[in-house]
């Protein structure tokens, strides 16, 4: 009878070894669920200005009352435009949540920035950081910036701002 025993507890320890080192498949250390404290950035649309003035407008949305700041990477385009070239900004600009909001509730903002390093084309992209350190900072991606003129000479549309 302590036989039949032994084997049945080296059964079930063999079954609880099992069951602990088997997990849930999932590979890798576990990510946190930043969702409910981050932003995201939309709607932007930008232009430039004869006096050669990037404005750049877009929204926040979801948690946006945890932008802590933003940053303008901007690189003026001098020459031709290609698509696959990489994004090297050559300015960088702060911006400060105080002053960029254009409706009440916070969510709609605009940036009139005077580069530089004038041009008539810009490419450019923001930076959103939370004021949560340990959640990643939010890139929009690359868009580009320019006067009608600058566009023609490229041979390319000028970009229609989207609807809100």
């Amino acid at each position: 009878m302590t036989v039949c025993l032994r084997k049945m507890a080296s059964a079930a320890l063999l079954c609880l070894t099992a069951a602990l080192f088997a997990g849930c498949g999932v590979k890798g250390d576990p990510q946190p669920d930043y969702s409910r404290d981050s932003f995201g950035i939309a709607g932007l649309s930008s232009s430039v200005e004869a006096s050669r003035v990037l404005i750049v407008e877009g929204r926040l949305t979801d948690s946006f009352q945890n932008v802590d700041h933003l940053i303008l990477q901007i690189q003026p385009v001098d020459g031709e435009l290609c698509s696959g070239c990489p994004f090297l900004p050559q300015e960088q600009f702060l911006i400060e949540t105080d002053d960029i909001w254009k409706d009440g509730d916070g969510t709609t903002f605009e940036v009139v920035y005077s580069p530089v390093f004038a041009a008539d084309m810009y490419r450019w992209r923001i930076i959103g950081h939370n004021t949560y350190a340990g959640i990643p900072p939010v890139v929009t991606d690359v868009q580009t910036a320019g006067t009608e003129s600058a566009f023609a000479e490229q041979g390319m549309p000028v970009p229609v701002p989207p609807v809100q």
